[in-house]
């Protein structure tokens, strides 16, 4: 991901990525301001409210970034931010849940689990579908036991699976038409058919969805027939009925739309189970608007029934309730897992008793033979590591005198011991810059490189050996 991508609307139109999200983020920044405003007598300074912006926990470091930056220029102070990553503010709401129970006795809140208890948390948004595993420390904190997984399956997949639906009936040209010159109407359907996926679906019977006049009209103009009349050719006619304003579809074609989508969320969690590290799972708890989705409960439960599955009252906001929570108490979560192993690229003078496996080797601007593209490990694929913690000093020294920076070029592995950063599975994510101030010492001025890897994003410690100065520093994964 960079500054530069663009995103498409559905009528083909293009603008930066950036502006886009700053502008949504700044219009809920002035909301909230003019809101406190109005309800708070006392004057407020608006530089002690403490900002918090969710994030999918599957989304990479870029990622992060790119939403720090575009908070930033939506007014919001870098020092008052901070990200959360979603499953983890939906675990922290429901571990504040008051305890209640059903009818068969079982528990209906995580808020009572004792320390050493595992559960999954399942958070089906929109967009995505994140997955994680916590376990209840003894002090009554969480910490990550695996690392999050996921993707792309949110609700959104469900609605792609409708349109294709509409799509095979009215033909794509109609579709298109519709986004382009009534793109009102075909939010108002899409609306509707997320107020449906929210409702108990029948086994048997039907579902009614209300359609847009245009909807008609336009099949009338590009197809020459009514929207009732081109049922034969799509292959719905025994399942679909189409009344004057409305859409009545059987169950199962309504249920239909959901399959692949729950399959794979199934499949996801099936495999996270098996995991070692999250053996002894006792709860599944499923949050996000799209587990509100009576299908997804139903295919969850099924197929899990071994495990109790939670799904608390209002499953849409938990992660906006634990993210309010989080801004307070961020230390909620004391461990997380680390999804890659994170290095730097650094050389040294080659010798004949180099013990790492042979590389590129070069002469140096001095003249020097040097071993160049060596990773230097910082924090391991899988490792735990708790918030705050410090990864072990790395001494770094300039390569030549007049050196007024030190540039560090970051890396990402799936491997837990790569060696060098040319290995398959290693990939360059960002960089780090380190200025010198002092060029006086040349190539002997020695800083002390420490990252801090347990929080939402990474931070990197930088102590002068000769000044003693320290600075915190990030990391640009965004070039």
């Amino acid at each position: 991901m960079t500054r530069r991508d663009t995103l498409e609307d559905e009528t083909g139109k293009k603008l930066p990525a950036m502006t886009v999200f700053s502008l949504s983020i700044e219009y809920l920044r002035k909301e909230i301001v003019d809101t406190l405003s109005n309800q708070i007598v006392d004057i407020f300074n608006v530089s002690e409210i403490g900002w918090v912006l969710t994030v999918p926990a599957i989304w990479n470091d870029a990622a992060k970034q790119f939403m720090r930056e575009a908070a930033q220029q939506a007014g919001i102070p870098g020092k008052n931010l901070r990200l959360c990553l979603e499953p983890e503010a939906a675990s922290i709401f429901c571990r504040h849940l008051p305890v209640s129970k059903n009818t068969k006795q079982e528990v209906e809140s995580i808020s009572q689990f004792s320390s050493g208890t595992k559960y999954l948390v399942l958070d089906a948004g929109g967009g995505t579908v994140d997955m994680t595993v916590h376990e209840v420390t003894d002090n009554g904190n969480l910490k990550e036991l695996y690392k999050a997984s996921g993707g792309a399956l949110g609700g959104t997949k469900v609605d792609e699976a409708f349109e294709a639906f509409l799509s095979s009936i009215v033909g794509p040209v109609v579709i298109s038409e519709f986004k382009s010159q009534h793109l009102e109407d075909y939010i108002f359907i899409f609306r509707e058919f997320e107020s449906k996926k929210r409702k108990p679906v029948p086994p048997t019977g039907f579902v009614t969805i209300r359609l847009s006049t245009y909807l008609f009209k336009l099949c009338k103009k590009f197809r020459k027939n009514d929207l009732k009349d081109l049922l034969p050719q799509s292959g719905y006619e025994s399942k679909v009925k189409v009344l004057p304003d409305k859409l009545r579809l059987d169950s199962d074609i309504f249920n239909e739309f959901f399959e692949p989508t729950v399959r794979e969320i199934n499949s996801y969690v099936d495999n996270l189970l098996t995991e070692s590290s999250v053996d002894g799972c006792a709860a599944i708890l499923m949050v996000g608007g799209f587990s509100e989705s009576s299908v997804l409960q139903k295919y969850v439960k099924s197929t899990f029934k071994h495990l109790q599955v939670i799904v608390p009252n209002e499953a849409d906001l938990a992660v906006l309730k634990g993210a309010v929570i989080f801004g307070h108490k961020p230390t909620t979560i004391t461990e997380r897992i680390c999804k890659y192993t994170y290095g730097y690229e650094t050389t040294h003078t080659y010798s004949d008793s180099c013990n790492h496996p042979k590389g590129r080797v070069e002469k140096d601007e001095n003249g020097d033979l040097r071993c160049y593209d060596i990773f230097i490990t910082l924090v391991k694929a899988g490792q735990s590591v708790k918030v705050d913690e410090e990864q072990p000093k790395k001494i770094c020294t300039p390569i030549t005198d007049d050196q007024t920076a030190i540039g560090f070029n970051v890396y990402a592995s799936t491997s837990t011991n790569p060696q060098f950063t040319t290995e398959d599975g290693c990939s360059l994510i960002g960089q780090l810059r380190v200025p010198i101030s002092d060029t006086s010492s040349g190539r002997n001025h020695e800083f002390g490189i420490s990252f801090i890897c347990g929080g939402t994003e990474i931070v990197v410690k930088v102590v002068d050996k000769e000044s003693g100065e320290m600075m915190l520093k990030s990391v640009d994964f965004l070039g």
